[in-house]
């Protein structure tokens, strides 16, 4: 079976599939548009399936990517995380980080010092506040989504 005539046969579905993932419609069309790429780049493998395995490659290439894409913006948010606690600021960037940093509640405060100021992970953070690490990672995830709203 050919890839290209499953693609056309089966793009409306693949496009369903992968809003049905994303909830963003150009996001969906983004990943489906990836897997034909992968597609045609893998061009070969697909002689020797008949069109049903040839749909399931499809759909399992969309989740892939899907799954590619969460990772990705993880890592840069991660990279964002540390970029803005560790990198050599001038004075001026020095204050304006203390001064949005005082306005997150102290709970959450002490948290996002405690991890990228003093270094520590989540399990040394809880021994100190005496809360569970679970709490801490929450609690550092809602002072991030804070600060970033901020900056």
């Amino acid at each position: 079976m050919n890839i290209y005539i499953v693609y056309e046969k089966y793009h409306n579905d693949f496009l369903a599939f992968a809003k049905s993932i994303v909830k963003d419609y150009n996001e969906a069309f983004d990943l489906v548009q990836d897997a034909y790429v992968a597609a045609l780049e893998r061009e070969e493998m697909f002689k020797f399936m008949n069109e049903y395995q040839i749909k399931g490659w499809f759909f399992t290439t969309i989740k892939n990517k899907n799954i590619d894409n969460i990772r990705k913006r993880s890592r840069l948010d991660y990279q964002w995380e540390v970029d803005i606690f560790t990198k050599e600021d001038s004075f001026e960037e020095k204050v304006v980080m203390e001064s949005i940093l005082e306005k997150l509640p102290e709970d959450l405060r002490n948290v996002v010092v405690l991890r990228y100021k003093m270094n520590l992970n989540s399990t040394e953070i809880g021994e100190k506040l005496n809360i569970p690490p679970s709490t801490v990672r929450s609690q550092l995830s809602k002072a991030l989504k804070i600060l970033k709203d901020y900056i």
